[in-house]
């Protein structure tokens, strides 16, 4: 299993915090990871979706209509469970 990775010491004054308790301010840390997370993946998805359409290669309603392989299936879960270790990992610092 991996090591979350830790921003490095940077010169400067300390992260502000904008929460009392400090528990609440690690899941205000995961609400702004996801939604940077989702931001992104959203944005690129829209472009990929956009191109293929364009050229053909997708017809309108494509993604809502694939299915995964076996494959596919258990990559995707991977994928998946290293995203939550990101996303989430904050959550077990201390």
């Amino acid at each position: 299993m991996s090591t979350p990775l830790r921003a490095p010491p940077v010169a400067g004054p300390p992260r502000p915090q904008f929460l009392a308790d400090a528990s609440n301010e690690k899941l205000w840390d995961v609400v702004v990871a996801l939604s940077g997370e989702l931001s992104a993946t959203r944005g690129r998805l829209d472009a990929l979706e956009r191109i293929l359409t364009a050229q053909g290669a997708l017809p309108a309603g494509g993604v809502e209509a694939w299915e995964p392989s076996t494959v596919a299936g258990v990559e995707r879960v991977h994928e998946l469970q290293d995203y939550t270790r990101r996303v989430f990992g904050t959550l077990g610092q201390d």
